[in-house]
């Protein structure tokens, strides 16, 4: 299970939204210029949490795995499908219209690629729909998580 830390900075009813703080490895990390984290100036996440835990608390954050495993298996299995259609599509097309020589092998290539946009677009609205909510693990002591 995938823990961060982050500030309360919104409460509405049993959930809260969470501005997530950057982790100790990030500013040395070669590959911040890649990672979706360091591009936002605040990403944050909405969690479940007692009613004890109010608006300006420093939390740790858990996201359950599942989650993270079932949003990969639609973000990248949806496009690997639509491609692998596309591909064997053009391919019994070609075979069924009689194409032969270059066009034959082309179809199938361009079908697949043509296919794995709107997998790509089935996937990303798939993936919304998941919405993952996190869940408040516990409040931390101010102190302790501005050292850490």
């Amino acid at each position: 299970m995938q823990t961060d830390r982050g500030l309360v900075i919104a409460r509405h009813g049993d959930a809260v939204t969470i501005r997530l703080l950057p982790r100790d490895g990030c500013a040395s990390c070669s590959l911040t210029q890649f990672c979706i984290g360091s591009k936002e100036s605040s990403p944050t996440v909405r969690a479940t949490a007692s009613p004890e835990i109010a608006q300006g608390d420093l939390v740790e954050v858990s996201l359950d795995d599942s989650i993270i495993l079932r949003a990969s298996a639609i973000m990248y299995g949806v496009p690997l499908v639509a491609f692998l259609a596309g591909v064997f599509g053009g391919y019994g097309f070609s075979s069924l219209a009689g194409l032969s020589g270059s066009l034959s092998m082309a179809l199938p290539v361009v079908a697949g690629f043509v296919m794995l946009i709107p997998g790509i677009i089935l996937s990303r609205r798939v993936a919304i729909r998941l919405n993952p909510t996190a869940t408040v693990v516990n409040k931390l002591d101010q102190e302790v998580a501005i050292c850490q």
